[in-house]
Protein backbone atom coordinates (compact mmCIF):
# COMPACT_ATOMS: atom_id res chain seq x y z
CA UNK A 1 0.00 0.00 0.00
CA UNK A 2 2.55 2.50 1.02
CA UNK A 3 4.38 1.67 -2.45
CA UNK A 4 1.67 2.16 -4.16
CA UNK A 5 0.67 5.58 -2.57
CA UNK A 6 4.92 6.87 -3.45
CA UNK A 7 3.86 5.94 -6.81
CA UNK A 8 0.93 8.15 -7.13
CA UNK A 9 2.38 11.02 -5.31
CA UNK A 10 5.61 10.97 -7.35
CA UNK A 11 3.11 10.52 -10.82
CA UNK A 12 1.14 13.71 -9.42
CA UNK A 13 3.99 15.56 -9.02
CA UNK A 14 5.67 14.42 -12.14
CA UNK A 15 2.53 15.61 -13.93
CA UNK A 16 2.44 19.27 -11.98
CA UNK A 17 6.48 19.53 -13.38
CA UNK A 18 5.07 18.67 -16.79
CA UNK A 19 2.39 21.06 -16.74
CA UNK A 20 4.42 23.64 -15.17
CA UNK A 21 7.20 23.68 -17.55
CA UNK A 22 4.35 23.39 -20.68
CA UNK A 23 2.25 26.56 -19.34
CA UNK A 24 -0.60 24.39 -18.14
CA UNK A 25 -3.12 25.43 -15.24
CA UNK A 26 -3.84 22.53 -13.68
CA UNK A 27 -1.41 22.30 -10.75
CA UNK A 28 -1.65 26.15 -10.70
CA UNK A 29 -5.29 25.69 -9.87
CA UNK A 30 -4.81 23.18 -7.61
CA UNK A 31 -2.20 25.54 -5.50
CA UNK A 32 -3.77 28.39 -3.46
CA UNK A 33 -5.11 31.35 -4.96
CA UNK A 34 -3.50 34.86 -4.62
CA UNK A 35 -6.29 37.54 -4.59
CA UNK A 36 -5.39 40.72 -6.16
CA UNK A 37 -7.54 43.77 -4.59
CA UNK A 38 -7.83 47.21 -5.55
CA UNK A 39 -8.83 49.71 -3.25
CA UNK A 40 -9.93 52.55 -4.68
CA UNK A 41 -10.21 55.73 -2.78
CA UNK A 42 -13.20 57.94 -4.12
CA UNK A 43 -12.07 61.45 -5.55
CA UNK A 44 -9.31 63.11 -5.06
CA UNK A 45 -7.77 66.64 -6.55
CA UNK A 46 -7.43 70.26 -5.87
CA UNK A 47 -9.11 73.69 -5.56
CA UNK A 48 -12.88 73.08 -6.11
CA UNK A 49 -12.51 70.22 -8.45
CA UNK A 50 -13.43 66.36 -7.40
CA UNK A 51 -13.56 67.25 -3.73
CA UNK A 52 -16.35 64.83 -3.03
CA UNK A 53 -18.40 66.11 0.15
CA UNK A 54 -16.85 68.75 2.95
CA UNK A 55 -18.75 69.59 5.72
CA UNK A 56 -18.11 69.55 9.40
CA UNK A 57 -14.49 70.23 9.30
CA UNK A 58 -14.48 66.83 6.93
CA UNK A 59 -13.47 66.45 3.54
CA UNK A 60 -14.07 63.28 1.63
CA UNK A 61 -11.45 62.51 -0.53
CA UNK A 62 -9.03 63.36 2.32
CA UNK A 63 -11.33 60.61 4.52
CA UNK A 64 -11.14 58.08 1.42
CA UNK A 65 -7.53 58.18 1.09
CA UNK A 66 -6.58 57.42 5.12
CA UNK A 67 -9.56 54.96 4.89
CA UNK A 68 -7.99 53.17 2.09
CA UNK A 69 -4.75 53.24 3.26
CA UNK A 70 -5.78 51.65 6.84
CA UNK A 71 -7.50 49.06 4.84
CA UNK A 72 -4.74 48.82 2.96
CA UNK A 73 -2.38 48.05 5.80
CA UNK A 74 -4.97 45.49 7.28
CA UNK A 75 -5.54 43.31 4.69
CA UNK A 76 -1.66 42.94 3.86
CA UNK A 77 -1.31 41.05 6.99
CA UNK A 78 -3.01 38.11 5.05
CA UNK A 79 -1.48 35.48 3.50
CA UNK A 80 -2.64 34.90 -0.53
CA UNK A 81 -3.50 38.46 -0.88
CA UNK A 82 -1.70 41.28 -3.10
CA UNK A 83 -3.31 45.16 -2.78
CA UNK A 84 -2.99 47.97 -5.04
CA UNK A 85 -4.44 51.53 -4.76
CA UNK A 86 -6.04 53.65 -7.89
CA UNK A 87 -4.49 56.51 -5.84
CA UNK A 88 -2.03 57.43 -3.80
CA UNK A 89 -2.04 61.37 -3.82
CA UNK A 90 -4.29 64.14 -4.07
CA UNK A 91 -4.58 63.84 -7.95
CA UNK A 92 -7.40 63.28 -9.74
CA UNK A 93 -7.55 60.34 -11.70
CA UNK A 94 -10.34 59.51 -13.86
CA UNK A 95 -12.89 56.38 -13.32
CA UNK A 96 -12.10 54.98 -16.66
CA UNK A 97 -8.18 55.18 -15.64
CA UNK A 98 -9.07 53.63 -12.12
CA UNK A 99 -10.88 50.85 -13.89
CA UNK A 100 -8.04 50.23 -16.28
CA UNK A 101 -5.81 49.96 -14.00
CA UNK A 102 -7.68 47.52 -12.01
CA UNK A 103 -7.81 45.51 -15.13
CA UNK A 104 -3.62 46.13 -15.92
CA UNK A 105 -3.00 44.04 -13.11
CA UNK A 106 -6.08 41.51 -13.44
CA UNK A 107 -7.84 42.55 -10.37
CA UNK A 108 -10.11 40.20 -8.87
CA UNK A 109 -12.06 42.73 -7.21
CA UNK A 110 -12.21 46.55 -6.92
CA UNK A 111 -13.53 48.32 -3.47
CA UNK A 112 -14.37 51.78 -4.08
CA UNK A 113 -13.91 53.96 -0.73
CA UNK A 114 -16.66 57.11 0.02
CA UNK A 115 -18.47 59.21 2.27
CA UNK A 116 -22.15 60.53 1.65
CA UNK A 117 -24.35 63.73 2.25
CA UNK A 118 -27.56 64.62 1.32
CA UNK A 119 -28.72 67.38 0.13
CA UNK A 120 -31.76 67.96 3.14
CA UNK A 121 -28.78 66.52 5.35
CA UNK A 122 -31.34 64.14 6.91
CA UNK A 123 -29.94 60.67 6.18
CA UNK A 124 -27.28 59.16 7.54
CA UNK A 125 -26.00 55.12 8.14
CA UNK A 126 -23.38 53.01 5.47
CA UNK A 127 -24.65 51.73 2.45
CA UNK A 128 -23.30 49.55 -0.74
CA UNK A 129 -24.11 50.36 -3.88
CA UNK A 130 -23.05 46.97 -6.23
CA UNK A 131 -24.01 45.95 -10.38
CA UNK A 132 -27.20 45.04 -11.26
CA UNK A 133 -25.81 42.46 -13.55
CA UNK A 134 -25.47 38.45 -12.90
CA UNK A 135 -22.44 37.21 -11.43
CA UNK A 136 -21.03 40.72 -10.64
CA UNK A 137 -24.62 41.00 -8.87
CA UNK A 138 -24.35 37.92 -6.83
CA UNK A 139 -20.52 38.63 -5.88
CA UNK A 140 -20.89 42.36 -5.08
CA UNK A 141 -24.23 41.77 -2.81
CA UNK A 142 -22.95 38.78 -1.22
CA UNK A 143 -20.18 40.74 -0.19
CA UNK A 144 -22.06 43.81 0.48
CA UNK A 145 -24.16 41.74 3.71
CA UNK A 146 -20.53 40.92 4.88
CA UNK A 147 -19.14 44.50 5.14
CA UNK A 148 -22.95 45.79 6.06
CA UNK A 149 -22.33 43.67 9.58
CA UNK A 150 -18.83 45.01 9.80
CA UNK A 151 -20.32 48.46 9.76
CA UNK A 152 -22.84 47.42 11.50
CA UNK A 153 -20.55 46.49 14.52
CA UNK A 154 -19.05 49.96 14.80
CA UNK A 155 -22.21 51.43 15.66
CA UNK A 156 -23.22 52.65 11.58
CA UNK A 157 -26.50 52.63 10.96
CA UNK A 158 -27.21 49.82 7.59
CA UNK A 159 -28.89 51.20 4.97
CA UNK A 160 -28.65 48.06 2.90
CA UNK A 161 -26.73 46.77 -0.16
CA UNK A 162 -28.41 47.95 -3.85
CA UNK A 163 -28.28 48.61 -7.28
CA UNK A 164 -29.41 51.25 -9.56
CA UNK A 165 -29.53 51.67 -13.22
CA UNK A 166 -28.89 55.03 -14.85
CA UNK A 167 -31.21 55.85 -18.03
CA UNK A 168 -28.61 54.32 -20.52
CA UNK A 169 -29.65 50.68 -18.75
CA UNK A 170 -26.28 49.97 -17.32
CA UNK A 171 -25.66 50.37 -13.70
CA UNK A 172 -25.50 54.11 -13.02
CA UNK A 173 -22.43 54.28 -10.76
CA UNK A 174 -19.51 55.12 -13.21
CA UNK A 175 -16.67 53.07 -10.93
CA UNK A 176 -18.96 50.48 -11.31
CA UNK A 177 -20.04 50.62 -14.83
CA UNK A 178 -16.52 51.14 -15.87
CA UNK A 179 -15.18 47.62 -13.84
CA UNK A 180 -18.21 45.34 -14.93
CA UNK A 181 -17.25 46.66 -18.73
CA UNK A 182 -13.74 44.83 -17.75
CA UNK A 183 -15.00 42.28 -16.18
CA UNK A 184 -14.18 43.08 -12.71
CA UNK A 185 -17.07 43.07 -9.65
CA UNK A 186 -17.46 46.11 -8.21
CA UNK A 187 -18.50 47.75 -4.61
CA UNK A 188 -18.93 51.16 -3.31
CA UNK A 189 -18.73 51.49 0.12
CA UNK A 190 -20.64 54.41 1.37
CA UNK A 191 -19.61 54.67 4.93
CA UNK A 192 -21.68 57.31 6.84
CA UNK A 193 -22.74 60.60 6.21
CA UNK A 194 -20.68 63.51 6.66
CA UNK A 195 -23.54 66.45 7.13
CA UNK A 196 -25.16 64.76 10.21
CA UNK A 197 -24.71 64.84 13.74
CA UNK A 198 -25.37 60.69 14.10
CA UNK A 199 -22.59 59.63 11.99
CA UNK A 200 -20.43 62.88 12.66
CA UNK A 201 -20.41 61.64 16.36
CA UNK A 202 -18.41 58.70 15.62
CA UNK A 203 -16.02 60.46 13.17
CA UNK A 204 -14.41 62.68 16.01
CA UNK A 205 -13.51 59.78 17.05
CA UNK A 206 -9.67 59.86 16.57
CA UNK A 207 -9.13 56.46 15.87
CA UNK A 208 -12.76 55.75 13.87
CA UNK A 209 -11.34 56.24 10.40
CA UNK A 210 -8.55 53.32 10.81
CA UNK A 211 -11.50 51.21 12.26
CA UNK A 212 -13.26 51.54 9.33
CA UNK A 213 -10.19 50.44 7.70
CA UNK A 214 -9.62 47.59 9.43
CA UNK A 215 -13.78 47.00 9.35
CA UNK A 216 -13.40 47.05 5.34
CA UNK A 217 -10.64 44.65 5.18
CA UNK A 218 -11.81 42.21 7.56
CA UNK A 219 -15.21 42.00 5.32
CA UNK A 220 -12.37 41.15 2.37
CA UNK A 221 -10.45 38.65 4.46
CA UNK A 222 -14.09 37.24 5.54
CA UNK A 223 -14.91 36.82 1.44
CA UNK A 224 -12.16 35.60 0.17
CA UNK A 225 -11.81 33.03 3.13
CA UNK A 226 -7.80 34.42 4.22
CA UNK A 227 -6.15 34.07 7.49
CA UNK A 228 -3.30 36.04 9.01
CA UNK A 229 -0.46 35.02 11.14
CA UNK A 230 -0.21 38.48 12.47
CA UNK A 231 -3.40 39.74 13.56
CA UNK A 232 -4.29 35.89 13.99
CA UNK A 233 -7.67 35.81 12.24
CA UNK A 234 -8.36 32.53 10.41
CA UNK A 235 -11.64 32.84 7.81
CA UNK A 236 -10.57 29.65 5.82
CA UNK A 237 -14.13 28.11 6.86
CA UNK A 238 -16.07 31.33 7.67
CA UNK A 239 -19.30 30.53 6.17
CA UNK A 240 -21.40 33.21 4.44
CA UNK A 241 -24.66 32.84 2.24
CA UNK A 242 -23.98 33.84 -1.19
CA UNK A 243 -26.69 35.43 -2.94
CA UNK A 244 -28.22 33.89 -5.93
CA UNK A 245 -27.06 34.73 -9.41
CA UNK A 246 -30.04 37.14 -11.11
CA UNK A 247 -31.39 35.96 -14.72
CA UNK A 248 -32.03 39.65 -15.66
CA UNK A 249 -30.84 42.97 -14.16
CA UNK A 250 -32.13 43.76 -10.62
CA UNK A 251 -33.96 47.47 -10.99
CA UNK A 252 -33.51 49.60 -8.29
CA UNK A 253 -36.87 50.87 -6.24
CA UNK A 254 -38.09 53.83 -8.04
CA UNK A 255 -41.61 54.31 -6.02
CA UNK A 256 -42.53 55.42 -2.97
CA UNK A 257 -43.46 52.43 0.11
CA UNK A 258 -46.83 50.94 -0.56
CA UNK A 259 -48.88 51.98 2.72
CA UNK A 260 -48.31 54.53 5.63
CA UNK A 261 -51.40 54.68 8.22
CA UNK A 262 -51.62 56.26 11.38
CA UNK A 263 -53.79 56.01 14.72
CA UNK A 264 -53.73 57.86 17.66
CA UNK A 265 -54.28 55.39 20.31
CA UNK A 266 -53.72 57.96 23.69
CA UNK A 267 -52.87 61.55 24.63
CA UNK A 268 -51.40 62.35 28.27
CA UNK A 269 -52.29 65.58 29.28
CA UNK A 270 -49.42 65.86 31.38
CA UNK A 271 -46.45 64.18 29.69
CA UNK A 272 -48.41 65.85 26.36
CA UNK A 273 -47.17 62.89 25.16
CA UNK A 274 -49.30 61.55 22.18
CA UNK A 275 -49.12 57.63 21.38
CA UNK A 276 -49.27 57.08 17.91
CA UNK A 277 -49.48 53.37 16.45
CA UNK A 278 -48.00 53.02 12.75
CA UNK A 279 -48.75 50.82 9.82
CA UNK A 280 -45.92 50.98 7.09
CA UNK A 281 -45.36 48.51 4.12
CA UNK A 282 -42.82 48.38 0.95
CA UNK A 283 -43.45 45.74 -1.06
CA UNK A 284 -39.69 46.11 -2.82
CA UNK A 285 -37.31 47.69 -0.75
CA UNK A 286 -37.21 47.74 3.33
CA UNK A 287 -38.48 50.75 5.36
CA UNK A 288 -35.55 51.62 7.14
CA UNK A 289 -36.69 55.45 8.79
CA UNK A 290 -39.58 57.46 10.02
CA UNK A 291 -40.33 61.03 10.98
CA UNK A 292 -43.29 62.84 12.54
CA UNK A 293 -44.98 66.05 12.54
CA UNK A 294 -47.73 67.81 14.93
CA UNK A 295 -48.64 70.71 12.71
CA UNK A 296 -49.97 68.82 9.73
CA UNK A 297 -46.43 68.59 7.67
CA UNK A 298 -45.03 71.98 8.09
CA UNK A 299 -42.51 70.60 10.29
CA UNK A 300 -40.94 67.06 10.55
CA UNK A 301 -38.71 65.30 13.06
CA UNK A 302 -35.51 64.16 12.58
CA UNK A 303 -35.81 60.27 10.75
CA UNK A 304 -35.93 58.10 12.99
CA UNK A 305 -34.70 54.12 12.56
CA UNK A 306 -37.48 52.21 11.74
CA UNK A 307 -37.31 47.93 12.80
CA UNK A 308 -37.16 46.33 10.08
CA UNK A 309 -38.80 42.92 11.71
CA UNK A 310 -42.34 44.74 12.08
CA UNK A 311 -44.92 46.69 9.81
CA UNK A 312 -46.82 48.07 12.53
CA UNK A 313 -44.72 50.14 15.44
CA UNK A 314 -46.17 52.59 18.28
CA UNK A 315 -44.41 55.61 19.33
CA UNK A 316 -44.67 59.18 21.47
CA UNK A 317 -44.85 62.48 19.72
CA UNK A 318 -44.30 65.07 22.39
CA UNK A 319 -46.82 67.93 21.17
CA UNK A 320 -45.01 71.47 22.76
CA UNK A 321 -46.41 73.71 25.30
CA UNK A 322 -49.16 75.67 23.85
CA UNK A 323 -50.28 73.74 20.83
CA UNK A 324 -53.67 73.83 21.55
CA UNK A 325 -54.96 71.52 18.45
CA UNK A 326 -52.53 69.39 16.87
CA UNK A 327 -52.28 67.49 13.41
CA UNK A 328 -50.28 64.71 13.42
CA UNK A 329 -48.82 63.43 10.72
CA UNK A 330 -45.95 60.53 9.54
CA UNK A 331 -43.86 59.45 6.73
CA UNK A 332 -42.25 56.41 6.19
CA UNK A 333 -38.77 56.12 4.11
CA UNK A 334 -38.04 53.47 2.24
CA UNK A 335 -33.70 52.32 1.98
CA UNK A 336 -33.45 54.45 -1.47
CA UNK A 337 -34.97 57.75 0.90
CA UNK A 338 -38.67 57.88 -1.43
CA UNK A 339 -41.56 58.45 1.15
CA UNK A 340 -44.99 57.54 1.90
CA UNK A 341 -46.76 60.35 3.75
CA UNK A 342 -49.68 58.89 6.13
CA UNK A 343 -53.15 60.25 7.02
CA UNK A 344 -53.41 63.20 9.31
CA UNK A 345 -54.82 62.96 12.62
CA UNK A 346 -56.39 65.70 14.64
CA UNK A 347 -56.04 66.14 18.25
CA UNK A 348 -57.18 68.42 20.74
CA UNK A 349 -54.41 69.08 23.80
CA UNK A 350 -55.76 71.23 25.55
Amino acid sequence: MKKVLSFLMILFLSVCSALWVGGGSICAEAATKNYIIVIDPGHGGTGDRNLGAQYNGFSEKELTMRVASAMKTELEKYENVTVYLTRTTDTIVSLEDRAKFAKSINADFVFSIHFNASSEHNFYGSEVWTSAFGNYYQKGQTFGLIESDELAALGLYQKGVKTKIGSSGNDYYGIIRQCVTRGIPCDIIEHCYLDHAYDVQYLKDADFINRLGVADATAVAKYFKLKSSVNGNNFTNYTYKSVKKPANKVWHDSTDPDTCQIKVLAFDSGSRNALVEMTTKDSQSPIIYFSYSYDGGVTFSTLQMWDRTKNTQSFNINIPAGVTSSRIVCRAYNNYELFKQSNEVAIETR
